[in-house]
């Protein structure tokens, strides 16, 4: 009697799952649903897809022509098998940003120093090479303490930002504590 009790279990749970997937797949889209297709659409046409989907596409097809027969893999087996492909392009994408970053810092040097040039000009003022050299230090003094307060700016915002949220959990816990 158990035997035929469990198959029976069994062939319910297996047409209920048919039911559940069926009636998943004739789903209707909602209005809002299909808004949101619809935006994401018309996104993508505007601006085309990102470099990581753009990336896990090129993976997946060259996947199926290289495996025809085979399943297609998870995206995290695939970036395991493209592992040193990610790391190089993350080294890439430092080099560039560190290379902006100080095409950036010299354009501001640049433009300091023919601020301070100006300045000198409009004094009729003009100043030695120890002059100059001084003005670099003290620039570099104040780049330099300018990295140091955004830094602990940012220690400080991490420090309120922890206050914060410490401090709502205590309010939540005495609230589902009532």
């Amino acid at each position: 009697m158990k035997a035929s009790l469990l198959a029976f279990s069994a062939a319910a749970c297996v047409t209920a799952l048919g039911t559940v997937s069926w009636v998943t797949a004739v789903h209707a889209e909602t209005p809002y649903e299909r808004d949101q297709r619809e935006q994401l659409e018309k996104y993508q046409q505007q601006h085309g897809l990102s470099p990581q989907v753009l990336q896990a596409q090129r993976w997946q097809q060259e996947w199926r022509q290289q495996h025809p027969s085979e399943p297609m893999p998870t995206l995290g087996e695939l970036e395991k098998l493209h592992r040193q492909e990610i790391l190089q392009n993350m080294n890439q994408d430092f080099a560039k940003m560190r290379q902006e970053r100080q095409a950036q810092l010299q354009r501001e040097y640049l433009l300091s120093k023919q601020h301070q040039q100006q300045i000198l000009a409009s004094q009729h003022v003009t100043w030695t090479p120890q002059q100059w050299k001084e003005w670099d230090r003290q620039y570099d003094l104040a780049q330099q303490q300018k990295a140091k307060d955004y830094l602990k700016a940012l220690a400080e915002a991490g420090e309120m930002s922890r206050a914060e949220m410490a401090q709502e959990e205590q309010d939540r816990i005495r609230r589902s504590g009532n």
